[in-house]
């Protein structure tokens, strides 16, 4: 928008070739001018005929312009050209010819075909002007798109300075980071909030707050939820209220005792969040102290958006007694000697040089100071809490782990005692059958050495008797060869037969 399309460049007299392409564009052209305008010569260029524009655009220029329905857009009556005088009565002769050639035609038409060329060419028409007046409306409307989009970017650059600044001028950021500078000591803080219902196994429990309402808090926002006492109830509460950004308030003080004294609650995540109130969950896992010290607690509580600093103005104007009074004896000497001149003892971070003129100096100017004073190191509670938790669960994990390791080795004692107690009544009953076995293996060898006697004697027997049947076959032999030799002396000799001799 805005540009010269290739179509609208072409539109200018042909018998002019100096004359240069207009500069309005076809949705300018189409709507005309406003009232009390100058005539758009592009316009006259396209109802005579020099613009390669669609017929409709030239038939539209031809009808002269319409005025807005709303005036918005409110067109000049432009006078009639000869042109625009010659396509309306072509028209009007076309619709009187198309009305007159029924009537000629009646006499070999049936009147059903002549009432459905009147019918079409009536449609004709009706169709051919509101198309003319679609495309009127359509590129009247868009003639608005650049005065639109001209708006749009002054409305965009109105919203980059009051967002960035322009200038001298500062924008929202910057007023934002002043507030945020102004309320990040403190935030935003919550008095009078009570309690509305039991803590549940989980730590969750809703609470309900009457000021300010709307309260402003969000699910999934982060709170430090603290009992409030006198001092803290009398505070205002508005969050939204500029003055309660001023810090005219110090936060709870913790307590030496803290079972008698108004305690800190804890971390809590919102979430869900009504009209009335909302619904609070810890962020770090409570344990049974923590959680009775919750259920105990009965209001009314002070909700913080950020967590109190730890300033060395809140106890300035404090007595030793008060100070006792409220820390414990593990930190005391830390706040009772703040202020007080430094020692060769304490540590270079918690020694603050001053100068002639009372005046700290900074760590590279120590050699100018003229006096060293104890500065109490502050503490970021928030960090402290979350990083004691974590401290808190590894420690419980050991303790759970190291618990049931002693388990295991109190059963494994155990075990090994049973163990050794078996293997006791073992070895007895194995002792006893050393015993027995001792006694058979006497038994045993006893028995052996008789039947080695035994075999012993057997074998001398064996022995004797095949020495003594030895000699008795050689006798029985030598009878026998007694015997044969005097058969055969006694038995005569055949006939013929030689004698032996003896």
């Amino acid at each position: 928008m805005g540009g010269v399309s290739d179509a609208e460049s072409a539109c200018f007299d042909p018998q002019s070739a100096s004359e240069t392409p207009p500069t309005e564009t076809l949705a300018q052209v189409v709507s005309l001018q406003k009232l009390d305008a100058a005539p758009s010569p592009t316009y006259d260029r396209i109802y005579k005929g020099y613009c390669p524009f669609p017929p409709e655009i030239r038939i539209l220029a031809a009808l002269g312009p319409r005025s807005h329905a709303r005036g918005a857009t409110a067109i000049e009556s432009r006078k009639e050209t000869p042109l625009t005088l010659v396509v309306q009565i072509v028209l009007a002769l076309a619709l009187l010819a198309g009305l007159i050639a029924p009537f000629i035609g009646n006499k070999t038409w049936h009147w059903t075909q002549l009432a459905l060329v009147v019918c079409i060419e009536l449609a004709g028409v009706g169709f051919l002007f509101l198309a003319a007046e679609t495309v009127r409306v359509h590129y009247v409307l868009r003639a608005k798109i650049p005065k639109l989009e001209t708006d749009l970017v002054a409305a965009n650059e109105r919203h980059e300075n009051l967002i960035h600044g322009a200038g001298d001028t500062q924008g929202v950021l910057d007023f934002e980071h002043r507030l945020q500078i102004i309320a990040r000591d403190r935030g935003r803080v919550w008095n009078q909030v009570m309690p509305a219902s039991e803590v549940d196994n989980e730590g969750r429990v809703e609470v309900e707050i009457t000021q300010p309402q709307p309260h402003g808090l969000a699910e999934g926002s982060i709170i430090f939820a603290f009992e409030s006492n006198e001092a803290l109830a009398a505070l205002p509460s508005d969050p939204n209220d500029p003055s309660s950004l001023e810090d005219t308030s110090e936060p709870p003080v913790p307590a030496a005792d803290d079972s008698t004294n108004k305690q800190y609650l804890g971390e809590f995540r919102v979430i869900e969040a009504n009209e009335t109130g909302v619904v609070l969950e810890p962020v770090l896992l409570i344990n049974q102290r923590t959680g009775r010290r919750l259920a105990e607690s009965l209001g009314p509580w002070s909700l913080h958006e950020t967590m109190p600093a730890d300033r060395h103005s809140i106890f300035a104007s404090m007595t030793e007694e008060e100070l006792r009074q409220l820390m414990p004896a593990e930190t005391i000497e830390e706040y009772i000697r703040h202020g007080t001149p430094a020692t060769p003892d304490d540590d270079k971070f918690e020694r603050v040089g001053l100068d002639e003129n009372d005046e700290r100096v900074g760590p590279d100017d120590l050699d100018k100071a003229v006096k060293f004073l104890y500065d109490r190191p502050l503490r970021d509670y928030a960090y402290l809490f979350a990083e004691l938790a974590q401290q808190r669960v590894l420690l419980q994990t050991r303790i759970l782990a190291t618990t049931e390791d002693n388990a295991k080795i109190v059963e494994s004692i155990k075990s090994a005692e049973r163990l050794g107690k078996f293997r006791q009544k073992q070895k007895q009953l194995l002792a006893i059958d050393l015993e027995g076995m001792q006694q058979d293996r006497k038994a045993i060898e006893a028995h052996r050495d008789k039947v080695i006697r035994m075999l012993t004697n057997a074998r001398q027997l064996i022995d004797q008797t095949l020495a003594k049947n030895t000699g008795m076959a050689k006798e029985l032999t030598k009878r026998q060869l007694n015997r044969l030799q005097l058969a055969n002396i006694n038995t005569p000799a055949p006939a013929g037969a030689e004698t032996p001799t003896p």
